[in-house]
């Protein structure tokens, strides 16, 4: 079930920031691009591997025992952490004045929400 609870984290995440976030690209520099790009390649793996594990038992068998697995997910898990702590830090040093000045502004919210959803998402990869 990890890859399934993982396709939704990525998903969620990733359609906040591109929905809100993509106009402030240029405010948050490279921790939003290092978001994207995380979310984006672990979505991928993440869903390869479940197209594997619904049309091959024996590559269920095969994958989940593998070193691939191990490696990938400590790869995600710490490529989600980092990214989700430097956005983090840019959203609060960046948007939050905006936030406190602009009335009705989303981006704060919505952006914080992806981060703090993108850091579930590496605690859901030291799960193995």
């Amino acid at each position: 079930m990890q890859p399934i609870s993982s396709q939704i984290l990525g998903l969620f995440c990733q359609s906040l920031a591109i929905n809100f976030g993509l106009g402030y690209a240029g405010v948050l520099g490279s921790s939003y691009h290092g978001f994207l790009t995380t979310a984006s390649w672990s979505l991928m793996t993440t869903l390869m591997l479940l197209f594997c594990y619904v049309f091959s038992e024996k590559s269920f068998s095969l994958v989940r025992q593998s070193l691939f697995e191990t490696v990938f997910n400590a790869v995600a898990c710490f490529s989600y952490i980092s990214s989700c702590s430097y956005l983090g830090f840019a959203v609060n040093t960046f948007l939050y004045p905006m936030y406190i000045i602009t009335p009705f502004f989303q981006v704060y919210p919505a952006m914080t929400a992806a981060y703090v959803n993108i850091g579930r998402g590496g605690w859901n990869h030291t799960r193995l």
